[in-house]
């Protein structure tokens, strides 16, 4: 729970303080190199069964179960935002089939040793709406330039997937987990809800703090001219591609 929230609002807080880069638009959001984050994201898919079934610190039935409702709700997210972006721009793409695979993973990971596979495969599927539906209106609605879509990716998904502790979570999947909402505990959706608050306002507040220290010793931004020519260059005097 924790880790993607505090992600999601501390690239949150920072987008909204440092500002959108320089010609912020489509131009400049287009996908660097697939292959590659193609690769990065197989790794990653894979890495996450390691601490999410790894954190039952037993190869036993509930570290299975927690590694099949992982791929369960990853691959569903990922299905949606392939669904989603073939709707609206008429083609299926990669750098979907990513993002939604990565919000799967985030969303499903506090709920991963307490749900059903069953529960799982709804919970990705609201997983991949979420997300996807969350960047269309921060980035696209309110124009914040979160780069890497970290504050839906992982924030919202991350939030989304602590609530569904409370909504069900079972004791029939792990004896020494609690019940959900839906299965007779009402009391846990509001301890969610309450860790959730928690922890969001702690991460944006902190990073806030951070961003308003560096920014008084350091700075935050280069000058525009430096932007402009790139940081490869202003900065490192090298560049990257030729």
């Amino acid at each position: 729970m924790v880790v993607h929230i505090n992600a999601g609002m501390a690239a949150l807080a920072a987008a909204l303080i440092i500002g959108k880069r320089r010609n912020f638009g489509p131009e400049i959001l287009r996908p660097h190199n697939i292959p590659l984050a193609a690769i990065g994201a197989s790794l990653l898919w894979m890495g996450w069964f390691g601490f999410n079934a790894g954190s039952a610190l037993t190869a036993g039935g509930l570290a299975a179960s927690t590694l099949l409702v992982t791929q369960t709700a990853s691959a569903a997210s990922s299905f949606v935002w392939i669904l989603l972006t073939w709707k609206r721009s008429g083609k299926p793409s990669a750098v979907a089939a990513i993002n939604g695979a990565i919000a799967g993973l985030a969303g499903v990971t506090p709920a991963s040793g307490y749900i059903s596979v069953q529960n799982s495969l709804i919970l990705g599927i609201v997983l991949g709406l979420v997300s996807y539906y969350a960047i269309m209106l921060l980035k696209e609605r309110l124009r914040i330039d979160d780069a890497l879509d970290v504050s839906s990716v992982h924030g919202v998904t991350g939030i989304v997937g602590t609530l569904a502790v409370g909504l069900i979570a079972s004791s029939l999947i792990n004896p020494a987990g609690p019940n959900g909402l839906i299965y007779g505990n009402p009391i846990q959706i509001g301890l969610q809800a309450l860790g959730i608050v928690t922890t969001a306002a702690f991460s944006f507040g902190g990073t806030v703090l951070i961003i308003k220290m560096l920014d008084k010793t350091i700075g935050l931004r280069v000058k525009e001219e430096q932007e402009e020519v790139g940081l490869d260059l202003s900065e490192h005097a090298e560049k990257a591609y030729l």
